[in-house]
């Protein structure tokens, strides 16, 4: 009987042990399962990020690459409006009034003394073309003609002179 009790005691430990040892297993297999699902979750916001980050990459080189492009058109533009508001392009017109046998002429006109004789007032860059020359354009019959107009509107006597004239066809 004794050998009876303690196979007993021995079969009943070794169900409370199995017993145990099932427990941690399944305890085992549910942080594994829980575990799994986390690094699931996680590797798909890691994806979700990694594509928004692709996407913010290719939005940032695209608007750099506008940003650049716009720069670029910007200097361009500078540079015309430049060019095309250089005093030596400018081309001013002293009257419109013309006839059919009138003929168009440019005459520059300058005036270095501008500022003390005529309009102290007047902005620098007005003064300084005035002082490299402005051309204007006369519709006359000659170049006389031209000339004339261009005394009785800028008179020599207030420093206006003529520094050159040529035919214009325009």
């Amino acid at each position: 009987m004794p050998y009876v009790f303690a196979a007993l005691v021995g079969v009943a430990s070794f169900a409370l042990s199995l017993l145990l040892a099932m427990r941690r297993l399944k305890t085992s297999e549910e942080r594994i399962t829980s575990s799994v699902s986390r690094k699931q979750a996680q590797v798909e916001r890691i994806k979700r990020i990694a594509r928004a980050t692709l996407q913010q990459g290719s939005d940032l080189r695209n608007a750099r690459r506008r940003k650049a492009m716009a720069e670029m058109a910007c200097e361009d533009l500078e540079q015309r409006l430049k060019a095309s508001g250089s005093a030596d392009r400018r081309v001013y017109v002293l009257d419109d009034r013309r006839t059919q046998n009138d003929h168009g002429w440019l005459l520059r006109v300058v005036n270095i003394d501008y500022a003390s004789r005529v309009n102290a007032g007047l902005s620098r860059p007005a003064l300084d073309s005035w002082k490299r020359g402005r051309r204007f354009l006369v519709w006359a019959l000659d170049e006389k003609k031209a000339r004339e107009k261009i005394h009785a509107r800028f008179p020599e006597n207030k420093g206006f002179a003529v520094m050159g004239s040529q035919s214009y066809s325009g």
